[in-house]
């Protein structure tokens, strides 16, 4: 391969993997061209790309870009599968478990290197979705119970108004006003300045 064309391939691959939150190495070895067809589709489908390396490429692109891989995850054939957050993690597990010659051979997530059973257990994880969708259902939830608390009182509030007006009887009609008071008053004794006689 010319050397310019093994530089264009390298700086690809270093610009794959300096963008790539997420990716997975693999091996491909006995896969037929179908089946090859069939994964990658797969993978492009849930926006992961598959590239086929050459191993020294692969660590050099790597090395530029300022990650530290795993050579003895770059023997043999190696294809990469590039994607963001758990993704690629997610699919390799699946693909591995559909077609028996892909192998796992390890991975990178947010730059650290993790192996076979790694990028497994990455896989087990909630995505990014998924964790904001149970976040959002988790904070719904006291709101949903705090809304049903305060119609509940509501409620009972109106029940209570409804049995009171039930009981109670409507208002008295007002009280026949009494006669007006005379204006003197009367007194046993005599009035001051007088004299009994």
């Amino acid at each position: 391969m010319p050397t310019l064309e093994k530089e264009r391939i390298v700086k690809e691959l270093e610009e794959k993997f300096k963008s790539a939150t997420g990716l997975v190495f693999t091996e491909f070895r006995g896969i037929d061209a179908n089946d090859m067809m069939a994964l990658r589709k797969e993978l492009h489908k849930n926006q992961v790309e598959y590239l086929v390396v050459k191993n020294r490429l692969a660590l050099l692109a790597a090395k530029n870009a300022g990650l530290t891989v795993d050579p003895k995850v770059l023997k043999g054939p190696t294809g990469i599968c590039f994607g963001e957050g758990a993704v690629p993690f997610k699919l390799s597990v699946k693909i591995s478990k559909k077609f028996e010659k892909f192998k796992i051979k390890g991975g990178l997530s947010e730059g650290e290197m993790v192996d076979a059973t790694g990028v497994k257990d990455l896989a087990s994880l909630p995505t990014r979705e998924e964790l904001l969708a149970r976040l959002a259902g988790a904070m719904q939830s006291p709101i949903q119970q705090f809304a049903s608390v305060l119609s509940a009182i509501i409620r009972s509030g109106v029940i209570v108004l409804n049995e009171v007006a039930k009981v109670k009887p409507a208002d008295p009609p007002p009280a026949a006003e009494a006669p007006p008071a005379e204006s003197a008053p009367q007194s046993d004794g005599p009035a001051v300045g007088e004299t009994k006689a």
